[in-house]
This record gives structure tokens, sequence and C-alpha cells, in this order.
């Protein structure tokens, strides 16, 4: 069932000097010359109606016609209810109005508009709701797919690092790619998309690093070749690095306003192992033993 009536009722019925029309937003009265006087609004919720009729008594003299400014007016609320008419009805009668929707009748016990108010139309048809493009947007991250990263190093971490010495450190390629995704509600498209920025390195010593790129990869045919992301521990031991990738995300909407920058979104961390060793040295004679 509906919960608020939006639709014309009309009623007619003898009232003391008028006939009176009731409508469920606005209800008034004629006074059989024309005059009409609109009194407040009625309203409806779930199976019941509350019905404001009026009606306008000429004064002596009459009115003018279409002016109810010489008459008084006086008005009764009634409490109605009412309840869906049967299949046979709704079958034979057909749609009413927007669909869908269903005939009603209305019941207005031991008042004076009992049975007058005729079969009615409701429509049940719910108007769609407004799409929220910035929450779309917010889908839209969900499915970017920003997955860990891998993590590379010279020496891999697979192997000791030694104190004092530069680790170099790099992602794999694919993880610094601009990735966009979209989500559809309706007629709106929300289309988010991440492009990587930095790179946040904890060094599992209390320290971190940040690169503004991906990393050089490490070519050992290239003894010339440098790094702008790379670190040395002081002391050795077993840590654990993480590598957490930040993208700058924008989006962009279509078919309802909306757009802009919703900062850096961290993704999720990449972990490695690595042991630091301190280098040992062996010290042999230069000469021969005496």
């Amino acid at each position: 069932m509906p919960s608020r009536v939006v639709a014309s009722v009309v009623a007619a019925a003898g009232m003391a000097a008028g006939a009176f029309f009731v409508h469920p937003s606005v209800a008034g009265a004629s006074d059989g010359s024309g005059g009409y006087a609109s009194t407040t609004d009625s309203s409806a919720t779930g199976g019941q109606i509350t019905v404001e009729a009026g009606t306008v008594q000429s004064s002596p003299g009459g009115a003018s016609e279409g002016d109810s400014s010489s008459g008084t007016a006086a008005s009764t609320v009634y409490e109605c209810t009412y309840a869906v008419a049967s299949v046979q009805i709704q079958q034979f009668l057909g749609p009413g109005g927007a669909t869908p929707g269903e005939w009603v009748i209305y019941t207005c016990p031991n008042t004076a508009i009992d049975g007058a108010l005729p079969l009615e139309w409701l429509s049940t048809a719910q108007a769609p709701m407004p799409v929220n493009a910035a929450a779309l947007a917010e889908e839209a991250v969900s499915k970017l797919g920003l997955a860990a990263p891998s993590i590379e190093m010279a020496p891999p971490s697979g192997a000791a690092q030694l104190v004092g010495v530069p680790t170099w450190l790099w992602l794999d390629s694919g993880a610094w790619q601009t990735r966009s995704a979209s989500a559809t509600a309706g007629t709106v498209t929300a289309t988010a998309t991440a492009a990587p920025s930095k790179v946040v390195w904890n060094m599992g010593d209390g320290n971190e690093l940040t690169c503004v790129g991906p990393g050089t990869a490490y070519n050992s045919s290239d003894p010339s070749a440098t790094t702008d992301c790379s670190y040395s521990w002081t002391q050795p031991g077993s840590y654990r690095v993480t590598a957490t990738v930040y993208w700058s995300v924008v989006w962009t909407a279509v078919g309802a306003p909306g757009g802009g920058n919703l900062g850096l979104q961290a993704g999720p961390p990449a972990e490695a192992e690595v042991q630091v060793t301190e280098s040992q040295a062996i010290n042999t004679p230069s000469g021969g033993s005496n």
C-alpha cells in the first residue's frame, strides 16, 4: 500500500447551502453559484485519510459569480479509511493513472460523505532516488584493483644485506601504471583514475624512506648505473621491510554534476624479510712465516 495518497478525489453530497469537493491535498466548497473556498491541506497515511470538506453559505443579497467573499465558510473533518478494491474491479477498470498502482475504495463510517467518494486510482510507483555521484565515485575507487607491489632488491631479499652498504630498492614495473574504473547507477556513471605518486618504504629498523618513483632496477652489466632509491642499515639483524604505493586519485561523472580530487590514497603494502650482516675481514700475512 502507498504510504501517502497522491490522487484526485471528488465527491458530491448535499451539505448546508452547497455541494462540496474533496481533494487529498486541497479541500474546498462551491456555493452552487460558482463561488469556491479552499481549506487547509488534508493528508493520508497508510490506510487512513483525513478529509476536510468545506461549504460556503451565502449571506443575504448573494455574491457575484466566482466571489465567495460575502459568504461564511464552514468545514468538517472526516477520518476515513481506504482499502484495495477487488481483483475483479482492478481487471475490469484497468489502469487509471501512472503505474504501478491500484484502485482503492474509501470508507467514512457514520458521516455525511460515506459512500459518496468514488473509486480512486492510487499510484504506487516510487520516484527514482537521486544518485549520489560522490558515493558512486567511492565505489569506482574500490574497483581500481590497487594490488600490493612486488618488492625487488639488490642484493636480492633472499641474500644477506651488508651493514653500511647501500641496498637498491625498486618495484616491479606492473605496479607503476595508471589505473581507472567506473561504477554506474541509473543514468549516472562515475569514473575514478589513480596515478602512482610515491612509495613509502618502512625499513623495519624504525626508519622510513620515501621514493618519488618506483626505483631503478639493478643491472649487473652496467657498473656505472645509479639509483635514487636505496637504503643502508647500520646494525645487523632481521628486518621486515614494507613498501606502500600512494596513489593520486581523481574522479569524473557523466549524467550528474560531480568530479574532483580525492587526494592521495594508500594501496595495500608489500612485505619482505631481510637479513643484514656485517662483513668479516680476513687478515693474511704479507710475508712468509718466520
